[in-house]
């Protein structure tokens, strides 16, 4: 590697730019043809090289190393330049200096098909008086090597103050290190704006946004088909402007991917959750969530929130107990689907999706109106439900079997209504509060207790429990075929009336369906 001593670096600079800045001026050794510098070998600069604002600059590194300054920028321009590599195989740019950026920009600066590697920042996109940098960065990757804490000093593998567009482009941290610092504020107090896309971004922190200052300055983060590898930090008080389009992976299972990446996607945005996830998770209209194979989603406490968005899961999701219908959310029990679920004064049905166990009291006040469909499963647990404060509780069961089962005991202040399920315990009414109970199977030892409709009758179940089932209901087989019934109907008839003998299946009510092929058969439930 050939170092350019400060003499050489003066006289060069006289001869191949004119009179330069002393301080400022640098060497590239006689390579520079029509403001066009070519490396015909590797170079290691004395000290930074300095364009001026009315300076126009191409650096082709035709497959060499250029080297910066072990204590300063290795570019410091306010004019125009562009960073290129035409060599049939590819060189870099690397920075050594541990406290200072690499390539400083603070007029027009193109990188294009670069790797830029530093011990700091590898590109400052600044803002500075009456300067203020616009970048574009393609096709390139961009490395920053340094290790220790994010608090002290460091700005990024790319620090942007001005306003930048990278594409097609890799940037990467090391661990505990950001990727991309938008910054705005400063001494100009001017906002920026930094778009990426088709890039990969990984760090500890994939994007930090941060105001210096106190004005109102922005820092707008536009990302879109990208894959984000870290958290993601940005204060919307603070000035952060974020958006995520297109295709999206995120690898990091943090709660900031939901509440920068998900909440701040543009309706049509797909982002795919190539990771294992177990925390908040809220999509917005529009946005789809994938889960892809191989990944599981765990919905945690407070839930699961689909919306108006869509939940593609092509994976596994674990721990959802509990489903709301009109939120379209998941959640692992009923107490977080009626806490975190349902607002004051709001109007859901809970419907289970696996047995659960409630180890928390669950209130249902408040003015909320809540259906809960056992859907055939079980709800274990000691803790107790309370209906209080204009709460409105209704207990359903839409499976096939009717085989729901609620063990929680029931306090009723305000209104239950009960049509279907089997109770571990009759629901305790209390002065002032309204109990209707159109269904259910209750204790033997409840039973006392129970006060039913006048068109309802409670009937002893085999197992000796007791059920609630209209009175004399009358139900209608209508074949739309109408054949010639294979067993007569006097015969059909008296089997009815002797269901221990009957081909038929006893269901959860009581109904005895008989068999029989015929037009239209009208019979009466049977009691024991």
């Amino acid at each position: 590697m050939k170092k350019i001593s400060l003499f050489a670096t003066i006289f060069v600079a006289f001869f191949a730019f004119g009179v330069m800045n002393v301080e400022a001026a640098t060497s590239f050794d006689g390579m520079e043809e029509n403001g066009v510098i070519t490396l015909t070998e590797n170079v290691e600069l004395a000290s930074k090289y300095q364009i001026d604002d009315d300076k126009e600059i191409t650096i082709d590194l035709n497959g060499y190393t250029l080297t910066g300054p072990t204590d300063n920028y290795l570019i410091d321009n306010r004019g125009t330049i562009k960073i290129i590599d035409n060599g049939s195989s590819k060189g870099k740019i690397s920075c050594p200096s541990s406290t200072s950026s690499c390539l400083r920009n603070l007029g027009e600066m193109t990188i294009d098909g670069v790797t830029v590697e530093s011990a700091f920042a590898a590109v400052k996109n600044d803002a500075e008086n009456n300067y203020s940098g616009n970048l574009t960065v393609k096709n390139a990757t961009l490395i920053s090597t340094r290790t220790g804490s994010t608090s002290v000093g460091f700005t990024g593998v790319l620090q942007n103050w001005g306003s930048a567009i990278i594409d097609n482009t890799t940037i990467t941290a090391t661990e505990n290190e950001y990727a991309v610092f938008a910054r705005s504020g400063s001494a100009t107090n001017t906002d920026s704006t930094i778009t990426i896309s088709n890039s990969t971004l990984t760090g500890s922190y994939f994007v930090v946004q941060e105001r210096d200052g106190s004005n109102q300055t922005t820092q707008t983060v536009n990302i879109s088909d990208s894959t984000l590898n870290g958290q993601a930090k940005g204060n919307k008080s603070s000035g952060a402007i974020s958006s995520y389009s297109g295709d999206i992976t995120v690898t990091t299972n943090k709660v900031s991917v939901n509440n920068v990446v998900v909440a701040n996607s543009k309706p049509g945005t797909k982002i795919t959750f190539d990771m294992d996830y177990n925390t908040t998770l809220a999509i917005p209209e529009g946005v789809t969530v994938i889960i892809p194979e191989g990944r599981v989603l765990t919905v945690k406490l407070n839930g699961v929130k689909v919306g108006d968005g869509k939940l593609e899961v092509q994976g596994k999701m674990e721990g959802a107990g509990a489903y709301l219908e009109n939120a379209n959310a998941y959640y692992p029990t009923l107490q977080n689907a009626i806490r975190y679920g349902v607002s004051s004064k709001g109007t859901d049905t809970i419907k289970l999706l696996s047995n659960i166990k409630e180890t928390s009291k669950i209130d249902v006040n408040l003015n909320k109106n809540i259906t809960i469909d056992l859907n055939g499963y079980t709800v274990d647990g000691t803790n107790s439900v309370v209906i209080a404060n204009n709460g409105t509780l209704t207990f359903v069961d839409t499976s096939k079997d009717k085989a729901g089962e609620f063990n929680p005991t029931i306090t009723n202040n305000g209104s239950l209504t009960i049509e279907g399920g089997t109770f571990a315990n009759a629901p305790v009414t209390n002065d002032g509060a309204t109990t209707t109970l159109n269904g259910g199977t209750y204790p033997i030892e409840d039973i006392e207790n129970v006060v039913i409709p006048e068109d309802k009758e409670i009937i002893k179940n085999e197992d000796g429990s007791y059920s609630i089932v209209p009175i004399n209901e009358e139900i209608e087989v209508i074949d739309p075929e109408p054949t010639t019934p294979e067993t007569p109907v006097e015969e059909v008839k008296e089997e009815a009336k002797n269901p221990e003998t009957s081909d038929g299946i006893l269901l959860f009510l009581g109904l005895t369906v008989v068999g029989i092929t015929g037009s239209v058969l009208t019979y009466r439930r049977l009691h024991n």
